[in-house]
């Protein structure tokens, strides 16, 4: 995807006891005004595609007894 600057997406799992923590962060490095006008304009849309992507990605997980037993956490 071309954009203007350097864009990518972090993610960060951590195991608290029973339950799972997924955190994605995304990181853009805009490269002159035209990065910031990108950026500032799809900030609202972006914000929607990522909190459906980690939603997706916490529905593929598969059931497991050790998963089913876990309370669900889920922060987007």
């Amino acid at each position: 995807m071309k954009v203007p600057g350097r864009a990518w997406l972090q993610f960060e799992i951590e195991a608290q006891g029973p339950a799972t923590t997924i955190r994605q962060t995304a990181i853009f490095d805009p490269v002159g005004m035209l990065g910031l006008l990108y950026w500032y304009a799809l900030y609202p849309l972006h914000e929607l595609i990522f909190a459906g992507m980690l939603r997706g990605i916490v529905k593929a997980i598969p059931v497991t007894p050790r998963t089913a037993a876990a309370p669900e956490k889920f922060d987007v």
